[in-house]
């Protein structure tokens, strides 16, 4: 396996911290979520995005759920 090399003086510095997701209660965002806007689920940890899931792994009944449920902007 080839050696990648990273140049770290050309690399992009991040000025600010990207926005954290809260819910409606002001609290960051924990757990799987049904993102309407990306027509996606999606899980959050301390108000950041973690992890799309594959909905051909997931039952149809949690997906229901968690979109009655569990929706966000």
């Amino acid at each position: 396996m080839p050696q990648m090399e990273f140049n770290f003086d050309q690399a992009d510095v991040l000025s600010e911290t990207p926005d954290l997701r809260k819910g409606q209660d002001g609290q960051l965002l924990n757990g799987c979520y049904y993102e309407h806007s990306s027509n996606s689920f999606v899980s959050y940890v301390l108000g950041r995005r973690h992890h799309v899931f594959n909905v051909e792994v997931l039952t149809k009944e949690w997906m229901e759920k968690t979109k009655r449920e569990r929706w966000i902007e």
